[in-house]
């Protein structure tokens, strides 16, 4: 059973979904941080696989979905400390470690908040496309032209002209009704800071680099192809696999997933995804 709950942060209250089994485990918790503009609810299916042999807890980032949010353009690293805070407030740190699991926006916060405070991190698994490695150039580019809504009003018209095309997008990717919906109707939720998240990300690009060559930890890279990404330039996963590792050289040990990873899988694929999330964590 999916559960939720509130814990208090920086920036007022942070939501998280959990899942765990019946009784005790000894497993090491698992934490799993989203994309944005996106909640928690994406990995609703996924935080229920991993919860039935340890504790699964998915949180929303600060201002996306149920948690509360800054009123000013935050950092990534400012939404991983949220994150180490709260996380600690529900009993979680050196002495009661995790493994976490970030996606997108969430794979920044994940290496932020491994390289951060390294003795709260047991394993890391980042899911990550070509957008890992623009350069800082592109990474302002894309910074500059995020597209903040100036209201309510203005986010729902945008939302509502480019629908034809998110419904297309599902429709090919075969992602699951009523899942997408609900995801969809999430990114809403921040209203003018809708891109927040995104923003953040763009920020942090040309420090991402850096922190990856920090991680010490073992990691699990997921190569995601993500249509959306239309900064490719034909790029192949196997191509950013490659550049990719050069980037963890003092990680204690790496392994790549390369399997047409797609937005999709955490829905579609998440007895699949947690299983290969177990056997890398458990051994």
């Amino acid at each position: 059973m999916l559960r939720h709950g509130y814990v208090d942060s920086r920036y007022g209250q942070l939501h998280y979904a959990i899942a765990q089994p019946a009784g005790a485990t000894s497993k090491t918790p698992f934490v799993l941080f989203h994309q944005s503009p996106n909640s928690s609810v994406e990995f609703d299916a996924l935080t229920l696989e991993l919860g039935k042999d340890r504790i699964c807890i998915a949180p929303d980032t600060p201002g996306h979905g149920s948690s509360d949010g800054p009123d000013t353009f935050p950092t990534i690293e400012d939404y991983a400390a949220t994150m180490v805070e709260a996380l600690g407030r529900l009993g979680y740190g050196p002495d009661r470690p995790i493994d976490i699991f970030g996606f997108h926006t969430g794979s920044r916060i994940a290496t932020e908040v491994a390289v951060s405070h390294p003795t709260m991190v047991r394993h890391v698994i980042l899911g990550l496309s070509p957008y890992a490695l623009i350069d800082d150039a592109l990474a302002k580019k894309l910074f500059d032209e995020v597209r903040h809504p100036a209201s309510a009003q203005d986010l729902l018209e945008h939302f509502a002209a480019t629908l034809p095309e998110k419904i297309e997008r599902v429709r090919r990717e075969g992602f699951p009704d009523p899942a997408w919906g609900r995801i969809a109707i999430e990114s809403l939720r921040p209203h003018v800071k809708h891109e927040f998240g995104h923003a953040a990300a763009y920020e942090y690009s040309p420090r991402f680099k850096a922190r990856l060559l920090q991680i010490t930890q073992p990691i699990q890279l997921l190569v995601v192809d993500d249509p959306v990404d239309s900064y490719q330039s034909g790029r192949t996963s196997g191509d950013m696999s490659r550049a990719l590792k050069p980037l963890l050289a003092n990680a204690k040990t790496v392994e790549i997933l390369d399997d047409d990873f797609h937005n999709n899988a955490f829905y579609v694929r998440a007895q699949d995804m947690a299983a290969g999330f177990r056997r890398f964590v458990d051994r």
